[in-house]
């Protein structure tokens, strides 16, 4: 009797170790998939801004010279009529990079991508003039600053209350 509750406690002991283990494992594990889809996230949100900044200015912009304020597109921006398109999310090949022509286009864009590894992202773009004196809000008229803000979330790997973003601000 008495080596059957040394060896029923060892047991029990033994599958508390395990589960133990493989509570750690898992996490180890999420953690991982979670560090991976950040790391992904930064190189999907840089494409994304990269593609963006390679657009002109504004659609009233010109190449030469300087440029009144009054010739560029109102706040908040958008595609104009004959530049949107369906569906969005965007997906790949996507859309953007030939229906777009400015920086505003882009103003609540939105597509899906995938990276090396995890599939699945959702990303985001916002467009806004900013002023220099605070430009961390949104100026109430134009002005030649603009700042681009790229947002990238996961459903699963990405927490939704804090999902990976990026902001570069461009001047014309």
């Amino acid at each position: 009797m008495g080596q059957t509750m040394i060896t029923a406690a060892f047991l029990a002991l033994l599958i508390v170790s395990a589960i133990s283990v493989n509570r750690m494992l898992i996490e180890s594990g999420e953690t991982s998939y979670k560090t991976e889809a950040y790391s992904q996230a930064v190189g999907i949100a840089h494409e994304l801004l990269t593609e963006i900044t390679s657009k002109k200015y504004d659609e009233g912009a010109t190449s030469g010279g300087a440029q009144t304020l009054s010739a560029f597109t109102l706040a908040p921006g958008g595609p104009g009529s004959d530049e949107v398109f369906s569906p969005l999310p965007d997906v790949s090949p996507y859309q953007s990079p030939t229906r777009y022509d400015d920086l505003d286009d882009y103003n609540g864009y939105t597509r899906t991508a995938d990276g090396a590894t995890i599939s699945g992202f959702l990303v985001s773009a916002s467009v806004y003039y900013v002023n220099t004196t605070s430009p961390h809000a949104a100026a109430t008229g134009r002005t030649y600053m603009r700042r681009i803000d790229i947002t990238v979330s996961h459903y699963l790997y990405l927490d939704p209350s804090s999902p990976f973003r990026i902001s570069r601000f461009v001047s014309y």
